[in-house]
């Protein structure tokens, strides 16, 4: 054999020594690895089955059960969006037989909001609590909410910290403005006008062309005069 083929043969005895223990590997164990192989299987299976025959049609299922819902939370009837009319399913009970749905999560944000329109804070904040927002926009919408639910009932420590990540979660130049001023307005009502004033220049300094940007000046004089001009 020639210098420049033992190299070639050396590779080619090495390989088949690699294919060997793989082999050998493979025999000794090969319940452990077919057991396992079948457990992914079954779990692949049944993740798809789970979504495709169970979940999909729930969420369907959801869709139209929550509409009539909305149907009668649009005309303000409070009470029978939430516990519907019999023939009709309130928010109630699409939360209870469809809470895993994006239906079932969108009737807890419109029942905090029935609960809010009737008073009932406690129950407000318990579904608003419960909502998971989608978007940016819509956590703005649920801090802000629950920011005014937390107000009624006197709690303007929690409301204003809410009226906070209100803006903070919205981001964008036409709520954060708004939820903003609710904070400083109300820090302003309880005699904050430190913060009032933090958050007035807030305002002026992120969102300066919104409405509430436009006509903050006023509001930073008023808390700088009674702050004595600091």
């Amino acid at each position: 054999m020639s210098e420049e083929q033992k190299p070639l043969v050396d590779a080619q005895v090495e390989e088949q020594g690699s294919y060997k223990n793989v082999e050998d590997f493979f025999l000794k164990n090969r319940n452990m690895i077919i057991g396992a192989l079948g457990v992914l299987i079954l779990a692949i299976g049944g993740y798809f089955g789970y979504k495709k025959l169970y979940m999909e049609p729930r969420v369907i299922t959801a869709q139209d059960k929550i509409a009539g819902a909305e149907a009668y939370f649009n005309k303000d009837s409070f009470a029978l969006a939430l516990n519907g009319d019999g023939a009709v399913s309130g928010f109630l009970a699409v939360i209870e037989n469809y809470g895993n749905t994006p239906s079932g999560n969108m009737a807890h944000y419109y029942a905090g909001i029935c609960y809010l329109k009737t008073g009932d804070l406690d129950n407000t904040i318990k579904h608003l609590e419960d909502y998971k927002p989608g978007t940016d926009e819509l956590a703005g919408l649920t801090y802000v909410t629950l920011g005014h639910a937390y107000a009624d009932k006197k709690d303007y420590k929690k409301a204003i910290e809410l009226y906070k990540k209100a803006g903070e979660s919205a981001d964008n130049n036409l709520q954060s403005p708004t939820y903003y001023k609710y904070a400083g307005d109300l820090m302003a009502e309880q005699n904050d006008l430190k913060g009032a004033l933090d958050m007035y220049r807030k305002i002026k300094q992120l969102y300066p062309l919104s409405q509430e940007g436009q006509n903050i000046d006023l509001d930073i004089t008023y808390a700088e005069t009674k702050l004595g001009g600091k």
